[in-house]
This record gives structure tokens, C-alpha cells and sequence, in this order.
């Protein structure tokens, strides 16, 4: 009998525990990186690939007050090398990212600066059709990446600004 009503007491404690816990309001913490930037771009594919990449990255709900403004532009560069065994050229392609990041009220320039990421290496084929096709897919996967590195990069100098 005492073990029964040790149980009840037990469960009962813990419904409460449960039910406690799942009627807190917890208060959510300010998103950081809630940023509002106007992107402006060149009207090519790959800038327009690389706008939207960031677009989404920086998107914002209150997107009424964008305070600053990001002028960006993605060129790749594509050089022969030879493979390992040195039978093979293939192509190495890096994309070079050069952006300005400025105060729309004070027209002022924040930061410019470029990046260079890391060389992607595409394979070698008879055909020309798979060789551009490899080069298109390697340019969209290094926009892709560019967009994150800007964005990270972004992120941290407006912080760093935010702070002062």
C-alpha cells in the first residue's frame, strides 16, 4: 500500500514538474544578425546567382529601414594545370569577390575589400559539352560559397560596429 501511494506522489510530482516547465513563457533573445541590407549587383548570371544567394542570407521581415548598402561583384578565373600524374590538364577556377559595404544616411564607406576563395579543380574530358557543363557547376557552387563567406564577413563588421 505504501508503494502505491509512493508512486501516485511520484507521477503526481512529475506531471506538475512537465506541466510547469511547458507553461513558462520563455522570452526569446534579439536576433543578432538582423541586419537590413540593400544588395546591388552587376545584371549578369552569376552576380544575379550571387545576389540572391546573399539576399536570402541577409533576409530580414522588417525590411522597410535598410541602412546600409552592399555593392558586390563575383569574377572567376579559370587557369590550366596539370593533374597528379601529369597526363591529364585540367581546369582550376576561384572566384574573387570585391565588395563595398556603406552607411546610406552618411554615404560613408564602412568596409571594402575583396576575398578569393579556394580553387575548385574540374576534371578533364574529351567532350566540350562536360567540360562546360563542369565549369558551370563549379561556378555555381563557388557563388554559392562566396555568398556565405561575404555574408559571414558582413555579419562580423556590423557587429563589431554595433558594439562601439
Amino acid at each position: 500500500h505504501r508503494m502505491f501511494v509512493f508512486k501516485k506522489l511520484f507521477f503526481l510530482i512529475l506531471i506538475f514538474l512537465i506541466s510547469s516547465c511547458s507553461f513558462n513563457n520563455f522570452i526569446k533573445p534579439p536576433n543578432k544578425n538582423d541586419f537590413s541590407i540593400e544588395i546591388e549587383t552587376p545584371g549578369d548570371k552569376y552576380n544575379t546567382f550571387f545576389k540572391e544567394h546573399l539576399r536570402r542570407l541577409f533576409y530580414n521581415k522588417d525590411n522597410r529601414n535598410r541602412p546600409f548598402s552592399l555593392e558586390t561583384r563575383i569574377t572567376f578565373e579559370s587557369t590550366e594545370t596539370l593533374s597528379v600524374s601529369g597526363l591529364n590538364i585540367l581546369k582550376l577556377t576561384k572566384a574573387k569577390i570585391r565588395y563595398v559595404l556603406r552607411n546610406k544616411e552618411t554615404n560613408l564607406i564602412i568596409k571594402s575589400g575583396s576575398i578569393d576563395t579556394f580553387p575548385s579543380l574540374s576534371s578533364s574530358s574529351n567532350s566540350l559539352y562536360s567540360r562546360e557543363k563542369s565549369i558551370k557547376h563549379i561556378k555555381e557552387r563557388l557563388t554559392k560559397k562566396s555568398a556565405n563567406s561575404l555574408y559571414m564577413k558582413v555579419i562580423i563588421i556590423l557587429r563589431r560596429l554595433s558594439w562601439k
